[in-house]
């Protein structure tokens, strides 16, 4: 009878780690679906007080963009379940704001989209934000690579600040210099300090170095 007992005991075990998998299986599949939702719809939203702040020539304009999203795509990449789903969510983030400023250009057709002047200067632009929201999920790893990641995360938002602030740059913007310079580097050290840890954060700190002296030293 014991052996019996237990006989058909089994299957009923198995079946029921079978349910909880599944069950597991479709709450992780649920929480993609709605991180990627949330970024799509968090950047629409910003996207909208970006067309605002740029309809009224606010002087804050230079800061939220792109930097507001750049802290949107660097938040849905860091906290994507994979890195696939990293690039999709930071794609659709990208594409919120997008499609916003594209309603705006109705109300104000001389308005830019995320401050490009040309469709080609747009999709760099664009690309560029996906990349840095990659890299944000990169910079997770506890390894060298990681700490390469978030060196060239952090080294990527500090050359935009710097574009800005030099005279001549191609992205000049007068007035940048010195205090919104500041929080730009400010936001360049919270990005070294959140997502490295320990010996990790000098490390990515000494390749954000490199690549503003090889910028320096070419440019």
């Amino acid at each position: 009878m014991i052996g019996g007992s237990v006989a058909q005991l089994e299957p009923t075990f198995e079946y029921d780690c079978g349910k909880v998998d599944c069950a597991e299986l479709d709450r992780r599949q649920r929480g993609i679906v709605l991180h990627m939702v949330l970024s799509l719809i968090v950047g629409m939203l910003l996207g909208s007080l970006g067309a605002v702040l740029s309809h009224t020539h606010n002087p804050l304009g230079s800061l939220y963009e792109p930097y507001a999203y750049v802290l949107l795509v660097v938040v849905a990449g860091y906290t994507a379940a994979g890195l696939g789903w990293a690039a999709l969510s930071c794609a659709l983030a990208t594409f919120g704001p997008l499609l916003s400023l594209l309603a705006a250009t109705f109300f104000d057709p001389g308005a830019m989209l995320l401050g490009a002047g040309s469709g080609a200067a747009m999709n760099v632009t664009v690309a560029t934000l996906v990349v840095i929201g990659v890299l944000a999920h990169l910079a997770r790893r506890g390894t060298l690579w990681g700490d390469l990641a978030g060196g060239v995360l952090a080294g990527l938002v500090a050359l935009d600040g710097l574009d800005k602030a030099l005279p001549g740059g191609p992205e000049y913007v007068p007035g940048f210099w010195p205090w919104k310079t500041l929080v730009v580097g400010v936001l360049v050290l919270g990005l070294l300090v959140t997502t490295r840890r320990g010996w990790g954060r000098a490390r990515s700190a000494a390749v954000v170095l490199a690549i503003m002296g090889a910028c320096a030293a070419f440019l």
